[in-house]
């Protein structure tokens, strides 16, 4: 499948408040796992990450309780200091013409630099990003491009695509008496690669 590399456009955006308000606001934060692109590098504290690799697996029944309109959020990850999560939903396409999987990144407030009460460092923060999913369609780890481009955050604000992997829920989940694609052992493995892009 093809990737998109571009900028979010506003049709694609959200917002962190509205990830928040969900039916699953109470669930507990969905685990990650997040490393460093260069294993052989000393691995740098959280708040000097510059550049991660977001591994976020979710379940056949995980996905299946998104439907209609649920919310899952991760734990979160720091990158160059500031705090961002993941969220994978069910949603409607840009067009509104049907329902289908959607991952998101948001910067959330900082809760340490509230209670500080000194101001940012960097009131935005742009980073360039590539969301990516195994398929049974590759071999071994191998994790396929479907979204990338990049993003200028400040807190509360998001971006992301409704649609990740390009096909309606039903396709994606393999209703219907379907196979879907996407699910290995009956997990969906999603790759979130982030980089804080350099100012120029």
């Amino acid at each position: 499948m093809a990737s998109k590399d571009q900028t979010a456009s506003s049709s694609e955006t959200t917002t962190a408040v509205a990830d928040d308000t969900s039916s699953q606001q109470d669930a507990p934060p969905h685990p990650l796992q997040v490393t460093s692109p260069d294993s052989s590098l000393p691995s740098p504290s959280p708040r000097q990450r510059r550049c991660v690799a977001a591994y976020m697996d979710l379940t056949r029944e995980e996905c299946g309780r998104l439907f209609p309109s649920g919310r899952l959020r991760s734990q979160p990850l720091r990158l160059a200091g500031r705090p961002f999560y993941l969220t994978a939903r069910c949603n409607m396409d840009q067009r509104d013409t049907f329902r289908c999987f959607g991952l998101f990144l948001a910067m959330e407030v900082d809760d340490e630099e509230e209670e500080e009460g000194s101001p940012s460092p960097a009131a935005s923060v742009t980073v360039e990003y590539d969301f990516a999913a195994r398929t049974r369609q590759q071999s071994g780890d191998e994790f396929v491009s479907m979204y990338k481009g990049h993003y200028t955050f400040a807190a509360g604000k998001s971006c992301g695509y409704r649609n990740l992997l390009g096909t309606p829920w039903a396709s994606f989940m393999g209703d219907g008496g379907g196979d879907s694609v996407f699910f290995i052992d009956g997990v969906l493995h999603l790759r979130a690669e982030l980089c804080v892009k350099e100012d120029a």
